[in-house]
This record gives C-alpha cells, structure tokens and sequence, in this order.
C-alpha cells in the first residue's frame, strides 16, 4: 500500500509541474530587461537601466537571477554594469555583452572572470551571444553589423567572421552545432521594420549565409528547436510586439500564441526542457515566460 502510495503522489508532483509549465507568468519589476539566459537550475535576466540608454556608460545595468518558477531570487545578482544585453552560460561563467565589452561572471558568486575589449571595433552596440563549443562563443555588433568569435579558453581574443554579404542589424544569434549551423536574426536599419532572418554553415572562420525569411520586421532574439526557428518581433516601438515560428521544412511562419502583445520583445530564452519561452518585455519592465 505504502509503494502505491509513493507512486501516486509522484504521478500527483509531475502533472503538477507539467500544469505549471502550460501557464503562462508575468514578472514585474525590472529595467529595460533585454536579455535571458540559464544554468539549467537558475535563469538570468540582463537589465539595460532605469533609463532606456542602450549606449550609454552609466553603470546603472544589471543581472538578476530567478528560479525556474519564475521567482526573483536577487533582483541585483550582478550591478554596476553599463547597458547589458545579451548573455549565455558555458562552464560555470556567465557571459554578457556590455555596450563595447564582453565581461563573464561565476555563476556561483557573481564575480567577474572575464573581459574583453571591442572598442577597437568602433561598436558600442554587442548584442546577441551564443555557445560555438566548449572554447569558443559568437557575439553580434548590432550597429556595425557584424559577428565575431571569442576564444575564452587561451588568452581572451577575437577575430570577424567573414560573410558573403553584409548583415546589416545583426542581433539574435543561435547556434546549433549538430549541423555546424548559425542562425541569425537581424534588426533592421533606419529604425525601419527592414529586418530579416538567416541561417548558415561556419566553418573555418567563415559563414556561408543565406537568408530564410525575408519578411521585412525587427528581429530581436533567434532561437531553434527541431526544425523550427523561433524569433522576436518588436512590429514598433509600442505594444505590439509577437515571437513568430518557422517551419524550416515547409516555410510556413505563424505567431506564437502568447497572452498578450509585447513592447519590446527583445533576446529571450527558449527552454526547452519546460517548453517555456522566457521573453523579456524590454519597454514595459517586465519578463513574461509563456509555453510554445
């Protein structure tokens, strides 16, 4: 009787946690958050500020760090940055691109373990970073519309990925390495919904790219599961913003079927453990994480 029991309440506990994850949550508090990013235990949210500057050296960005329920565990996990944006985890750090610089945090403390300069570059908009392998991570130049490899196991350093063909806006980059596959999504110029969403393979320094939609939108945060690509559409800069799917076998996109429109959805985290898409909600200070 004891062991039907056990199992009972352990069947109770998973269609629990399979009812939690089909609801959708919405997170106040935040400041311009454009980022989201996980562990695999804890998620991660990058604020730009209490003012929306997302060039300018003010040290008033932030991390903060929330439970996989959606709980806000330390609001300031990580202060005294500039304008952080995108992020991704690899080893134990925690890697942020922060206007001109590429620092890295232990996930464990909070400490800074890394930095990387690009003014060199004449950017002060790195945006998007995504996993190459165990060494090496891509991040974007959203102003100058290019893409560079770190390598963060020797000295920190970076070279360009060479492209066929410019990319202009270049935001959200996924990397999917079974088929040494980049994605890419890019803003648009202008402030003009003129963006577009590619894909290509990397190798040797190289990215051959070619672009998949071509729907004219500002794309924000790139994501894939399977064959379909997920991205972020700002639509304007007002409430109404949408996270849009493509089927990569049939070319068919449609709109992921969220709760509400969003100002601003900017770099979010596709979990695909939960099936829960953590989108931050960059004009409206919030962070709303919705199944899909």
């Amino acid at each position: 009787m004891k062991r039907y029991l056990v199992a009972f309440i352990c069947l109770v506990f998973v269609m629990s946690l399979g009812a939690c994850s089909s609801k959708s949550l919405k997170v106040d508090g935040f400041s311009a958050p454009e980022s989201v990013t996980s562990d695999g235990t804890y998620f991660y949210v990058s604020n730009v500020g209490e003012k929306l500057k997302p060039m300018d050296k003010d040290s008033d960005g932030y991390i903060s760090k929330l439970s996989a329920e959606g709980e806000v565990l330390e609001h300031r996990f990580i202060k005294d940055l500039n304008a952080p944006k995108g992020m991704v985890t690899l080893n134990g750090v925690l890697y942020v691109a922060d206007i001109d610089v590429l620092k890295g945090f232990a996930v464990e403390t909070g400490e800074q373990v890394f930095s990387l300069d690009f003014s060199s570059e004449g950017t002060s908009f790195l945006n998007g970073v995504t996993v190459l392998n165990e060494k090496s991570i891509l991040v974007s130049a959203m102003d100058t519309g290019k893409i560079y490899e770190v390598d963060i196991a020797g000295k920190p350093s970076f070279v360009e990925v060479e492209v066929e063909f410019g990319i202009p806006g270049a935001n959200g980059l996924s990397y999917v390495p079974e088929d040494e596959t980049l994605y890419v999504a890019t803003f648009g110029t202008d402030h003009k919904p003129n963006g577009f969403v590619g894909k290509g393979r990397l190798e040797n320094g190289k990215l051959s790219f070619k672009k998949i939609h071509t729907t004219g939108g500002m794309y924000d945060g790139m994501s894939v599961d399977g064959d379909n690509a997920y991205f972020s559409d700002w639509v304007a800069f007002e409430k109404k913003g949408v996270v849009l799917k493509l089927d990569m076998k049939t070319g068919k996109v449609e709109e992921v079927a969220l709760p509400e429109k969003v100002a601003g959805p900017a770099d979010f985290y596709l979990d695909k453990k939960s099936k829960r898409l953590w989108i931050p909600m960059m004009m409206e200070n919030s962070l709303l994480i919705a199944p899909y």
